[in-house]
């Protein structure tokens, strides 16, 4: 007999019972297994093990045959006496039970006959009874055992009773007796694990499989024991040796075993069941008991009667939400229900989530897996979850609702909206086909407003591809069509069509805006004046063209005294350009006021462009650890796949690495995004980050590739500003690495053009101090402190961090460490405050080499706070909890919650209650600015 396996908890609670009967003390114990479990096997190695112990052993196995045959459990139990030692003294003997038939009432003077028998019995040896498939016993025989269970105190008689669970059957007088007694232990069995399934077969077999062989069999019964002994035998059936057999192997006879021992299997429960376990194959993953219940056909009790069999049996994963774990289980199931009841079975689903008021997009994703069939309450609910993915920026999922809903099919007046709606959803996924549909709808469309709605859709969709002269002529006929009574509806198509030639060719969203003499004198005094003077701004920025008129321009987009009802475009754009234009303060207030409630407005795309916005002025201004957690936050506000994904993991990147994660940072450049069809600009930052942190990690190759990415993109886009990405000036580094000097002066000497022309003071800082690294001595210190002398007035404090390094290094080679310790000290003060690691480390090194005694780097104290930690702490002093803090700052509790971690650990303390008194020891201001030193006058 194969040795029971992961059933030692099971054997112990028999063993226990056994202990007790052979010590005078009865007791029960019930075993509720579903089909296939190994109950039986439990039951005869508890025979086996009773008569070990010297005990008479009482068998008995039901079957449906017998239900209706008074006393036939009984007589199961009771016939070898009969025939054995008992016949020879029949004083001892017992009484034969009756048929049964023509009784009134329970024969209590039979019951108590029989028991009396058991008591002389166990005056001998204890006496165990032991009845397998309980469910099927007749009435008068389970009447009987529950009459013996409340006897059994003080008795050396055992009962262990095994049923299958969900079996079909109403609870008889025995389960209930024996559930009425807490005293009684019930065991469940639950199917084996990966390696009880190895183990189980290795039994079996003689040999043990090879580990990836017996996990494909784990995988596909779900550890059921009647399963798996239906592997093994076909495994036998091949004449394979067990060790021999492949995963390949194994799958395909794993497969013919359950397609011929499931339905053996769920055949001998009861038939809800089978119902659940096809209806939860239907719906590949059921949320619920009552949509469960729904779909079967069947009674909320019995569908959870018939969870609990199917989650025992290894076959259902345990849930909510419920799903079948074998693919193979799968594809029987399937198999055996055909298209037409699976298809019926979706149908009653999907009207069953509707009536249980499930959310439209779960009820549309079930319609999907149905044929269309005209029911008039599809279309609406097909049509609000499209609306509900374009609001996530899930355009593949509004497109299958909205192809779905065109499909169902809807009334002729839905018609050409959904195709509308359809073809804008497709214009980043097929623009050919947005195209087609979009113009369909247009020649269709008479009012001029609407028109001028969809036109700027099929614009992007010419664009993408390839055809950006027709995407201008559509613009400009639509653009000759809208008369001058209706101005606000042409400022719309005007900031739209920039916004899409932006997307593709900003040259062309140039050459259109001057031809039509589009920008004008706008005064910002409507929502369509202020969106088209944001887009000019945005263009301003992407061509590089000049930070004062880019500014301007975003100033007027803002001239409005509630932003809140402004389209967040307006914003989102106008933020950009003052961003890169150096108005670090402004553009944060910007993007505060849209973050500030937690629930920033708009498309999900645009969520995600002003938490990287807001990232990146956190970065600039210093705050690297909540650049980092901008990052993040902007990376989890919208689905994969969205434009400005690539931009935020670019904040990430650089974050990481100015704290010193390598690791982190070489881990998120590995995130790749499906590039979106043309030239988004969004990707030339991640390229520029890749290539920063090729060169962080020792790789100048590999980083000169990425900028070469970079400058293609951005050459060909004609969005070659170095505001956004200087990636000449990151080039000029690398070259200057690999030795190629006059290259990389030659790259720096052209973005410095550029950064001049564009004009803000943090662009042209930012090539100045290349050219001081990339030059020695006086004209290294001249450039140098030119660049300090443009950041000294703003608020970015990290590039002062990183020119003020450089220039006290500098400095130190040209023999001036007076100078030079005063700059790095300054430097060191800021790569401190930031949480800059590397830069602090830098900083200090060059400090020793100027033969300066620097102060040991804070590690503790109020000193020691970053400054977002430092405002934390001070929030926290208050009494603000850590969610309303999380509300103030714009960031995640958990961020809350990180941050302060670190804060008791610095301060030494141990919580918030403390926080008052510690953040008094010491003020804590940001580092004063240095007095720059002068350049040495050059001679000649």
């Amino acid at each position: 007999m194969t040795p029971l396996v992961e059933r030692g908890f099971d054997l112990e609670v028999l063993d226990a019972l056994l202990r007790r009967v052979v010590e005078g003390d009865g007791t029960a114990v019930s075993v509720d297994a579903p089909a296939g479990a190994g109950k039986s096997a439990l039951l005869a190695e508890a025979a086996t093990r009773a008569r070990q112990r010297k005990a008479r052993v009482l068998r008995a196995r039901c079957c449906p045959q017998e239900e209706r045959v008074p006393w036939g459990t009984v007589r199961q139990l009771l016939d070898p006496l009969l025939s054995d030692e008992d016949l020879d003294r029949p004083d001892r003997g017992p009484v034969p039970p009756s048929d049964g038939r023509g009784d009134q009432a329970l024969p209590v003077e039979r019951f108590h006959g029989l028991y009396l028998v058991l008591l002389r019995l166990s005056r001998n040896a204890p006496v165990v009874l032991l009845i397998d498939d309980a469910h099927h016993a007749d009435d008068l025989s389970q009447q009987w055992l529950a009459y013996l269970a409340r006897r059994l105190d003080g008795v050396r008689i055992a009962l262990v009773v095994a049923t299958r669970t969900a079996c079909g059957a109403a609870r008889g007088p025995l389960e209930a007796a024996l559930a009425a007694c807490p005293e009684f232990p019930r065991l469940r069995l639950r199917p084996l694990s990966e390696r009880g399934t190895a183990d189980a077969l290795a039994g079996k077999l003689g040999q043990a499989l090879e580990q990836d062989s017996a996990a494909m069999c784990h995988a596909a019964t779900g550890g059921n024991p009647g399963l798996l002994g239906a592997v093994a035998d076909a495994v036998a059936r091949t004449g394979i040796p067990a060790a021999q057999v492949t995963p390949e192997q194994a799958a395909d006879i794993c497969s013919r075993a359950v397609l011929r021992a499931l339905p053996r299997l769920l055949g001998r429960h009861g038939p809800a069941v089978t119902a659940v376990a096809t209806a939860t194959a239907a719906l590949g993953r059921a949320t619920g008991l009552p949509l469960l219940a729904r779909t079967a056909g069947i009674a909320a009790p019995a569908a959870e009667e018939a969870v609990t069999a199917l989650e025992d049996a290894g076959l259902l994963c345990a849930g909510p939400p419920w799903h079948l774990g074998s693919a193979a289980v799968v594809r029987v199931l399937t198999a055996r229900a055909g298209e037409h009841t699976l298809d019926a079975l979706r149908s009653r689903a999907a009207e069953a989530l509707r009536d249980l008021g499930a959310a439209a997009p779960e009820i549309a994703d079930m319609l999907l897996l149905t044929p269309p069939d005209g029911q008039a309450w599809r279309v609406p609910v097909l049509r609000e979850a499209a609306r509900i993915a374009e609001e996530g920026s899930d355009p593949p999922a509004a497109g299958a609702y909205l192809t779905r809903a065109l499909a169902e099919p809807p009334a002729d007046t839905d018609r050409p909206a959904l195709l509308a709606r359809l073809g804008i959803a497709e214009v980043h996924l097929d623009p050919d086909s947005a195209a087609s549909r979009l113009r369909t709808v247009l020649d269709g469309e008479e009012d001029v407003r609407r028109r001028a709605t969809l036109a700027p859709h099929l614009a992007e969709a010419l664009v993408r591809t390839g055809r950006p002269e027709a995407a201008v002529a559509l613009l400009d006929d639509l653009a000759g069509q809208i008369g001058e009574d209706d101005r606000e509806t042409l400022y719309r198509l005007w900031a739209q069509g920039i916004l899409v030639l932006l997307e593709e060719t900003p040259h062309a969203a140039d050459a259109w805006t001057a031809r039509g003499d589009i920008a004008g004198d706008l005064a910002g005094t409507s929502p369509g004046q202020r969106l088209l003077l944001a887009a000019l701004a945005l263009k301003a920025t992407l061509t590089g063209q000049c930070a004062h008129a880019a500014a301007d321009l975003a100033d007027r987009a803002l001239a409005r005294p509630a932003p809140s009802q402004e389209p967040a475009l307006t914003t989102a754009f106008a933020a950009t350009a003052l961003l890169h234009a150096g108005r670090l303060t402004d553009a944060a207030r910007c993007c505060d006021q849209l973050l500030g409630d937690g629930t920033p407005r708009g498309p999900a795309p645009v969520r995600s462009l002003f938490l990287a916005l807001r990232a990146k002025i956190a970065h600039r201004t210093g705050d690297i650890t909540s650049a980092l957690s901008l990052g993040r936050q902007a990376l989890a506000a919208a689905p994969p796949g969205q434009r400005y994904q690539p931009y935020a993991t670019a904040q990430v990147i650089h974050a990481l690495l100015d704290l010193g994660a390598r690791e982190e940072a070489e881990h998120a450049c590995h995130t790749s995004y499906q590039s979106p069809a043309g030239h988004h600009w969004s990707w030339a930052p991640l390229h520029a980050a890749r290539a920063r942190n090729h060169h962080t990690q020792g790789n100048p190759h590999a980083a000169l590739d990425e900028l070469g990415a970079c400058a293609r993109l951005m050459r060909d886009g004609g969005y070659d500003n170095p505001a956004l990405v200087p990636w000449r000036s990151h080039a000029a580094l690398v070259h200057q690495c690999l030795g190629n000097h006059d290259t990389a002066v030659e790259l720096a000497d052209e973005e410095l053009v550029r950064a001049r022309r564009w004009g803000a003071p943090h662009t042209v800082a930012t090539t100045l101090r290349i050219l001081g690294r990339l030059h020695t001595g006086d004209g290294a210190v001249a450039a140098l402190t030119e660049a300090a002398s443009l950041l000294q007035g703003t608020p970015a404090r990290r590039a002062l961090a990183h020119t003020l390094a450089d220039l006290g290094e500098a400095l130190h080679e040209t023999g001036r460490p007076t100078e030079a310790r005063t700059a790095l000290r300054q430097a060191l003060d800021l790569a401190d405050a930031s949480g800059a690691a590397p830069l602090s480390e830098r900083a200090h090194r060059a400090l020793l080499a100027t033969g300066a005694r620097p102060r040991r780097r804070r590690q503790s104290g109020v000193g020691a706070l970053t400054e977002r930690e430092h405002r934390i702490a001070a929030l926290a002093a208050t009494g603000m909890d850590n969610q309303a803090i999380a509300t103030a700052l714009f960031v995640s509790r958990r961020t809350v919650e990180f941050h302060l971690t670190h804060v008791y650990r610095k301060l030494a303390i141990d919580g918030r209650a403390e926080l008052g008194t510690a953040l008094t020891t010491g003020p804590r201001t940001q580092p004063a600015l240095p007095a720059l030193p002068r350049p040495t006058p050059r001679s000649g």
